[in-house]
């Protein structure tokens, strides 16, 4: 009885080592503020891509997760189509507007960011505030990690509005 229990642990050693261990989950952490709203960032999503101005990579914090379904159907392009700037944006941009999550998303290339834009209030307060951000990637490749945040908590965008942003991120960067 001892060894069959002994052979029985040693099997159930031998299956658990050649299972395979699961890929990292990723990670966002944060908030988005515009006026009085207050989004908590919590999920996210990067897409790495060639396009006409270099290697690029886009990305959306979010308080949901995104429709991969409808992101896969919003970004399709014909074959030999170059991808471009602004094609995951306004893919992710399409589903805020759709009331399917709230967040922020940008886009960065070999110099650093290139764009970015506030998701945050529906279809007509989506909108972008320049150079306002300190960003600090840590890595591209094969997951985008670092962290952005507004250069102060609060920027005054003018005629009572204002918005802030602050998260960390740990994302599974898919090649298109």
């Amino acid at each position: 009885m001892t060894s069959g229990r002994l052979i029985l642990l040693v099997c159930a050693a031998l299956v658990a080592a050649t299972l395979p261990v699961p890929a990292q989950g990723d990670k966002v952490q944060g908030t988005a503020t515009v006026g009085k709203t207050k989004v908590v960032l919590a999920h996210g999503m990067a897409v790495a891509f060639k396009a006409p101005n270099g290697q690029l990579i886009s990305a959306v914090l979010s308080d949901k997760p995104v429709d991969a379904q409808e992101f896969a159907t919003d970004t399709r392009t014909n074959p030999g189509e170059p991808l471009v700037s602004g094609l995951f944006e306004g893919a992710w941009k399409s589903q805020h507007i759709g009331k399917k999550f709230s967040g922020f998303t940008f886009t960065i290339g070999p110099s650093g960011m290139m764009g970015e834009e506030f998701l945050v209030g529906g279809r007509n307060n989506t909108f972008s505030i320049g150079d306002e951000y300190v960003l600090d990637v840590k890595s591209r490749a094969p997951r985008l990690v670092g962290t952005i945040k507004t250069k102060t908590p609060v920027v005054d965008l003018g005629a009572g509005r204002t918005a802030g942003l602050d998260a960390s991120f740990d994302l599974a960067v898919t090649s298109r």
